[in-house]
Order: C-alpha cells, then sequence, then structure tokens
C-alpha cells in the first residue's frame, strides 16, 4: 500500500507525507518544522516513525523547516548531487546528506529521481514504489 497525504502546497510552503509498507518519508520540508510535526500528529503519524527527507530543490518554501526537522528528528536528507551542495550550508554538519543517483531503496520504497525544468539547478521529481503501487511527484514546473 502506497498513501500520501498533503501537509502544504503553494508559495508559502511544500510538503507532502509518502506512506508504504508501515514506512514514512516526507517529501520536501517548506514549512517550519513545528508545523510539520504537528500535521503529522493530527494525520495519526508518529513525526519520529519518519525515515527520511527526500528534497526536490533548494528553494525556501522546499526546504524551510529542514534544518530543523532534519536536527530534531536525527533524520537523513536525501536530494540530487548539486542540491545537497547547497543543502550543505542548511543544515546541521551532523545530518546525514545522502545523494541519489539512480532507483534506490528509501524506508522500504523504491526511489527514482528524474531531473525537471525550473529555475532551480538540479532540480528533480520522484518516481516512488511500494509493493505493487507507484507514484510520480513533481513540483514547479
Amino acid at each position: 500500500m502506497l498513501t500520501v497525504h498533503t501537509l502544504a502546497s503553494g508559495s508559502e510552503g511544500n510538503s507532502l507525507l509518502v506512506s508504504g509498507e508501515g514506512t514514512h518519508v516526507l517529501l520536501d520540508a517548506g514549512i517550519s518544522a513545528r508545523r510539520i510535526r504537528t500535521e503529522l500528529c493530527d494525520a495519526g503519524i508518529d513525526p519520529a516513525g519518519l525515515r527520511g527527507i527526500l528534497i526536490t530543490h533548494d528553494h525556501a518554501d522546499h526546504v524551510a523547516g529542514l534544518r530543523v526537522l532534519a536536527k530534531q528528528l536525527k533524520l537523513p536528507v536525501y536530494a540530487t548531487a548539486g542540491t545537497l551542495e547547497r543543502l550543505a550550508a542548511m543544515v546541521e554538519p551532523t545530518t546525514r546528506l545522502l545523494p541519489l543517483e539512480e532507483i534506490q531503496e528509501v524506508a522500504g520504497m523504491q526511489v527514482q529521481p528524474f531531473a525537471t525544468q525550473h529555475d532551480a539547478s538540479d532540480s528533480c521529481g520522484f518516481r516512488i514504489t511500494a509493493g505493487s503501487r507507484t507514484i510520480g511527484f513533481v513540483t514547479d514546473l
């Protein structure tokens, strides 16, 4: 089973929860860490159950809560190499930054990044598969 729950979407901030096979990842963290935690709790998800954060690109409306959330929950951050390079200056030095280059497993889900056209360099979308279900996620096209 693969589910998506929108926490925020729009110029004020973007963040989605993707759940599959009992695990959860966040797609973008463009709202405050406090609001992300509140939205997760409202959806019946313990924030401590997150297994990582996937970032599409480094614009503020996609990463505003990243530094605090990754630090509080000790979450790894996954993104393309170019995006990770820019994120390194935004997060705590202890945050694990992991490059997404091809299909790889993240929290029991197969994640495949693909390039998107945007005014942020190295922006991407994601194809995520869990079990027999697949979703595609793109933003800011």
